[in-house]
């Protein structure tokens, strides 16, 4: 079992945005020597992801507002005058959350803490403050380029093991298609109407009622706003709003106590987050239901007095304002659906082979591995395979593969691979050479479709030029790869 109060995150975050910005900015950025240091700049801007799965939590990117303009010039070659948009700056803090966060999440799965990442929230404004609720551990650091200042925050926990958790982890990540007219066409007003009501019934015995009318200008000073993600194949975010002073109500009314007998930020951090992950919970489970797999995060919680959080590219935005008394309440949540990367994918797709035959083949794969053989293990209810089982097949997947036998791919063999920056890059002309991390003598890879299938070596015949196949991924392996 990791212990994650002793998992190495600052190796993982530091170097993953020194090396980006490197990389993508040309900045020399550096840890800083004073790691108590604020931004002071009255314009900030914060890029958060959520983390969800056997590790839950918050990851927080932190700049002022003028760096962040300086930041996208430098990624789009351009001055700091010509920005003038800001999806630009949205972009750029945008790559940063990724890229951080894929880096860590990476380390915890590497470490067999199955997780995944939130599209990234923005939070800009000149008064507000974010912090991880429910999390036990927190890390902050500074780091430091001429006279600006970046701010990564990390609030994390593992979740409770419980009998399968890592398969019911691994199944709620999983990315199967989403058809996303299936977000848009989700009676979601109904299930958000219904939770609102009856969890302030229940949970805090307040009578909340629905308002056609907008009532976000009710709350642009002195707000909170409780965030849980949704990570998997769905991917999204609930917000709650509430005034600070209607959170003191609804703190004492969940403790049964008077308003001047709520003793502090705790109390009020208690109700928002256990409103958070009792809708958020809910909406989870009526997405699951859906066959819209996904996991929850972590609550976040931003405080202050003027700023705004937005979410870019959603398939659906939806917005609820409900009231008590004369508190207005509100509720918006963002939905997207998580994009699949892989080429072959999309290949197999236009040949009109569904996601359900592959995963056929899949299973038929497993049944049939030699590792499973040696060691007698067969599926329930499967045959004795005899002498000759690694190659067997029905004659229904025979017909699936030969369904597919036909389909152009490109092979790809790559002699190396290496980072420069994009001034090099400027400067490449006849003569110059480009220097590989590989060392001479390594095996090369072989591509399919961008998809590593094997390893190889150089060999010069004649005046033929080719390639030896030293080692080949298995027939599990290459297939799951197309997934």
């Amino acid at each position: 079992m990791v212990d994650i109060k002793k998992f190495d995150i600052a190796t993982s975050v530091t170097d993953s945005l020194i090396d980006v910005f490197d990389m993508m900015l040309s900045m020399g950025l550096q840890l800083s020597d004073d790691q108590s240091q604020e931004i002071n700049k009255k314009e900030r801007v914060v890029g958060s992801v959520g983390l969800a799965g056997r590790v839950k939590g918050c990851i927080n990117i932190e700049v002022s507002k003028e760096f962040s303009l300086k930041m996208a010039a430098a990624m789009l070659d351009m001055k700091i005058d010509e920005i003038n948009t800001e999806d630009d700056v949205k972009d750029v803090i945008r790559e940063m959350c990724n890229i951080v966060g894929g880096n860590l999440k990476s380390a915890f799965c590497d470490a067999g803490l199955v997780c995944d990442l939130s599209p990234p929230v923005f939070t800009t404004g000149d008064d507000f403050k974010i912090e991880s609720l429910n999390t036990v551990r927190h890390e902050r650091y500074v780091f430091s380029f001429e006279e600006y200042i970046v701010v990564v925050e990390v609030g994390i926990r593992v979740s409770e093991v419980e009998e399968n958790a890592d398969d019911a982890t691994q199944s709620a990540l999983e990315l199967k298609p989403i058809n996303r007219e299936l977000i848009e066409s989700l009676d979601i007003r109904t299930s958000v109407h219904d939770q609102m009501i009856e969890v302030f019934d229940m949970m805090l015995s307040m009578k909340l009622e629905s308002s056609e009318e907008s009532l976000n200008s009710s709350l642009d000073k002195d707000k909170l706003v409780g965030t849980v993600s949704f990570v998997g194949a769905l991917m999204g975010h609930f917000n709650i709003h509430i005034s600070e002073e209607f959170s003191r109500t609804m703190a004492a009314a969940m403790l049964g106590i008077e308003i001047d007998e709520v003793s502090g930020e705790e109390d009020v951090k208690d109700v928002i987050s256990e409103l958070c992950n009792i809708i958020g919970g809910n909406l989870k489970s009526k997405f699951c239901d859906a066959g819209m797999t996904c996991a929850l995060s972590t609550p976040s919680l931003t405080t202050g007095s003027s700023f705004k959080i937005e979410t870019k590219d959603m398939v659906r935005y939806d917005c609820f304002s409900f009231f008590h008394d004369d508190s207005p309440v509100v509720v918006d949540l963002v939905l997207n659906v998580k994009d699949q990367k892989e080429e072959t994918v999309e290949e197999i797709a236009t040949a009109e082979t569904s996601q359900d035959d592959i995963e056929e083949l899949l299973a038929h794969e497993k049944r049939v591995e030699p590792s499973a053989q040696e060691h007698g293990n067969v599926q329930e209810g499967a045959e004795d395979w005899g002498s000759n089982a690694p190659n067997a097949t029905t004659s229904d997947d025979q017909e699936k593969i030969d369904f597919i036998l036909d389909i152009p791919l490109d092979v790809v063999v790559e002699l190396g691979r290496n980072k420069i920056k994009i001034n090099e890059l400027y400067n490449i002309g006849p003569g110059s050479v480009v220097e590989f991390m590989n060392l001479a003598g390594d095996p090369l890879d072989i591509l399919v479709n961008g998809t590593l299938i094997a390893k190889g070596e150089v060999m010069v015949q004649g005046e033929k030029y080719g390639i030896r196949i030293v080692d080949v991924l298995s027939r599990m392996e290459r297939i799951r790869t197309m997934l």
